[in-house]
């Protein structure tokens, strides 16, 4: 029978009866022995007991802090039995779960039972007048506790311990201890008892409770996330965790012994919200509730809140668990996902794009009012359509297979398929271009269970496509007659009538009917024309005038009109390209005009120049013969004012020869130069340093030189260039001149340099030392005519070349030319 059930028929009368009858009620008995023959519960017998034990009719002993036993007095025992030691004894000596046993004043064991033996594991013989403090740990021997206990016992009659005990194999176990003094009638100390019970079991669970008890009271308050606390019955908070502290802003001495109402809206609390709550945890054990709460500084936030109703083993109510997290956070992105999803709705909805998705089936799960008109459907048909009820074409024309369709390729191959291009023919009759997506929409396992399929119209683009491809090609046509045009103007020795010939035989493809256009071209009074031309009035035409008022004219005429032709004979674009190609007949023509007129300029130029020098030569010759008779025979009759002007007229004399003859060598370079062929440039410089060898020596000038490679060009005027720049690196040298001459390789030419430690040329004035006559310095700190380097200019560019300086005023200067190769394989 259970320990909460209660038979109402058991009296006081049935206990005192039990006792009469039983046989051996001169044994103790425990509560539960009484109540289970009984039958009713052991606190009802117990009762009962406590009552018979006040009257005298039995006796009773506690044996430990949680038992206790009852037998019949010794005065009600007829004759035979037992005396009340005899069957204390004997209940002692027989007890298993306790070790019950004597001790002398002095602590030595003189009595031992079955329980004793069976938890310490020492026989009776074993143990008897050894001192009890064996039972005890060797720190506890050391620290005294065997003797405290004995003494607190003497002292206060009575003593209880819990801790560990020895057994005789050294193992240790866990005891609750009773030592009881013992005294005679006059209050003398006999000894004591001692009653040990094995509590390892049950210490052992509390322990595990205690840890458990603490480990879950410090994750409570250790937790942040959520806020963690006790109510009473009425509300008022009992606990508070660091979740709460953080959460609601309160600190556990400002919050503990407040109603948890503080932490409702003041609409809530005037609408009794806090009430309802408690009220159904109460009568469901639990309620969750999701509202504004209020933190200590008076913010709000969104609260998730369970408030769980907890009880006593009898079902009375303790209070109330809450525990609230703040969903502020979740709330928002709630929200925001809500937010989110109405507006994809929207934009699904309103898109200028068909958004369907698709069944395995090739049903229509979902689709978009704009896929419903791309498909030629009203909108509520849209749930009914299926693969196949529409027939799509291919860029040739051909019919897509249901197999090739964009979404049976998702289901099949579980891959995405992007920009397909199909023709769709809906029955309102309006054929459209569609450009299809379509992207797997997949299950836990990743296979296909949807399909999510997008569809733009096209059909605009394709005919934009459609009419740039036209474009294009004419473009092309174009771009082929001018890049033709171009090449065919490029200057060259072709005759003119060649040159007319070709472009009217290849023009005639630039046009839309090749076959049947025929071209005339006409400038000034040469005229070339294709086979069959003639004038029609199929025609279009283009003319033009140069500078030099010669007359260029294009005609293009349609021989026969094409099956195909339809409205013009010529497009807009090919009446653009016969004024371009006439511009650029103009432009090349104007070129060659102005060349030629250079050319002739050029021609005159050097023929003056040449005459003039020539011609200047011999009246200053004469001058400088008679000027240096007069020195010879006529000095003594000058005075110094007059030998110094003699001397003037001479010097100048022999400077203007020097610049005529430079200027005869300048006028000859393009005249009078040799063909060009392979030079040797070491060779070309070995000649020049021997010519300058008595400069040299005097200068005391030290020239070093790398190995020169060969190049194309005039031996004698490359011989000019070497020996003018080594002569103006010496001259303009104001302390022991240093030259080197080094040679680079770049593409299909050389760069040859010559550096000096000379005085250098200022920044601004190194554009005008290649000018003729140009120079930095006076007569009286340096010779020369200043044609030298405008020569070396004038040869380097008979070469193709170019050339230029770099320099430092007082650190010296880098003059480089550039040269062709001898030839391509030239290193």
């Amino acid at each position: 029978m259970g320990s909460s059930e209660q038979s109402p028929e058991v009296t006081l009368d049935d206990v005192r009866g039990f006792f009469d009858q039983t046989a051996q009620s001169f044994t103790p008995l425990s509560t539960e022995e009484v109540a289970e023959p009984l039958g009713c519960s052991p606190q009802t017998a117990h009762r009962y007991l406590e009552e018979l034990a006040g009257q005298g009719e039995l006796q009773t002993k506690v044996v430990d802090d949680s038992s206790r036993i009852w037998w019949t007095p010794e005065k009600q025992l007829s004759a035979g039995q037992q005396s009340d030691e005899e069957r204390f004894r004997a209940f002692v000596s027989s007890v298993k779960d306790y070790a019950i046993f004597m001790l002398d004043p002095d602590g030595a064991v003189v009595s031992w039972n079955e329980g004793a033996e069976r938890i310490k594991g020492y026989s009776e013989d074993e143990i008897v007048g050894q001192h009890f403090s064996t039972f005890y740990t060797e720190e506890d021997r050391e620290a005294g506790r065997p003797a405290n206990n004995l003494e607190a016992a003497r002292e206060q009659n009575r003593v209880e311990d819990e801790g560990l005990r020895v057994r005789k194999d050294g193992s240790t176990f866990w005891a609750n201890v009773t030592i009881t003094a013992i005294r005679d009638d006059q209050g003398a100390l006999q000894g004591f008892t001692k009653v040990t019970r094995d509590m390892t079991e049950r210490h052992e669970y509390e322990e595990r409770l205690r840890k458990e008890k603490d480990r879950f009271e410090t994750l409570v308050q250790e937790v942040k996330d959520y806020a963690i606390f006790m109510l009473d019955p009425d509300g008022v908070v009992q606990t508070w965790n660091d979740g709460a502290r953080e959460l609601k802003g309160y600190r556990e001495d400002e919050i503990i012994g407040q109603h948890f109402s503080t932490f409702y809206t003041e609409d809530d609390r005037d609408d009794g919200r806090p009430e309802r709550n408690l009220t159904k945890a109460a009568e469901d054990g639990r309620v969750e509730d999701e509202k504004w709460r209020v933190r200590k500084d008076g913010s709000t936030f969104w609260a998730n809140v369970i408030i769980t109703a907890l009880h006593d083993d009898d079902g009375t109510l303790r209070g109330f668990a809450k525990v609230t997290r703040d969903m502020t956070e979740r709330r928002e992105r709630e929200q925001q996902l809500q937010r989110e999803r109405d507006l994809i709705e929207q934009m699904l909805e309103t898109s200028p794009v068909g958004i369907a998705v698709v069944d395995s089936d090739g049903s229509t799960s979902r689709a978009n009012e704009r896929m419903a008109e791309l498909l030629g459907l009203p909108t509520t048909d849209m749930a009914a359509y299926t693969a196949g009820q529409r027939d799509i074409y291919d860029a040739d024309g051909g019919a897509f297979p249901m197999e090739e369709r964009p979404a049976s390729r998702v289901f099949e191959r579980g891959e995405p398929v992007y920009d397909r291009e199909i023709l769709l023919d809906p029955p309102d009759g309006q054929k459209r271009w569609l450009s299809i997506n379509a992207t797997p929409i997949t299950d836990e396992q990743g296979d296909p269970e949807q399909a999510l399929v997008t569809a733009t119209d096209i059909t605009e683009l394709k005919e934009l496509a459609t009419r740039r491809k036209h474009e294009l090609e004419e473009r092309e046509k174009n771009l082929a007659a001018v890049r033709l045009a171009t090449n065919l103007l490029t200057p060259g020795e072709q005759p003119l009538e060649e040159l007319l010939q070709e472009f009217v035989t290849s023009l005639a493809d630039s046009f839309r009917f090749p076959d049947h256009t025929a071209v005339r071209i006409a400038i000034g009074d040469d005229e070339v024309a294709t086979e069959g031309y003639q004038p029609l009035d199929r025609s279009i035409t283009a003319s033009t005038r140069t500078t030099n008022d010669t007359p260029i004219r294009i005609d293009v005429v349609l021989l026969e009109t094409p099956a195909e032709e339809a409205t013009k004979p010529f497009l807009a674009e090919e009446e653009e390209l016969l004024d371009t190609l006439v511009t650029l007949l103009r432009f090349h023509f104007e070129r060659e005009e102005y060349i030629e007129q250079l050319h002739a300029e050029t021609d005159r130029l050097e023929q003056f120049a040449y005459a003039a020098s020539h011609d200047l030569q011999e009246p200053l010759r004469m001058i400088s013969t008679y000027l240096q008779f007069l020195e010879r025979d006529y000095e003594s009759a000058f005075d110094e004012d007059g030998k110094d002007y003699l001397a003037f007229a001479i010097d100048g004399a022999e400077r203007m020869r020097e610049m005529i003859d430079g200027l005869l060598t300048y006028s000859r370079v393009e005249r009078q130069g040799d063909p060009f062929e392979a030079v040797d440039l070491d060779a070309v410089l070995d000649d020049v340093l021997n010519d300058l060898q008595m400069r040299i020596a005097e200068s005391d000038a030290e020239i070093t030189s790398e190995a020169l490679p060969q190049a194309k060009g005039d031996a004698g005027q490359l011989r000019q260039v070497f020996q003018n720049l080594l002569d103006n690196a010496i001259e303009y040298s104001e302390e022991r001149p240093r030259i080197q001459i080094t040679s680079e390789r770049r593409g299909s030419e050389w760069i040859i340099s010559v550096h000096d430690n000379g005085i250098g040329i200022e920044p601004e004035q190194q554009e005008h030392i290649f000018e003729v006559f140009e120079r930095l310095h006076g007569r009286d700190e340096h010779d020369g005519t200043g044609i030298g380097l405008a020569l070396c200019e004038r040869i380097i560019e008979r070469h193709g070349g170019e050339i230029w300086v770099d320099s430092t005023p007082g650190e010296g200067s880098t003059f480089s030319f550039t040269l062709p190769t001898a030839s391509g394989n030239d290193t």
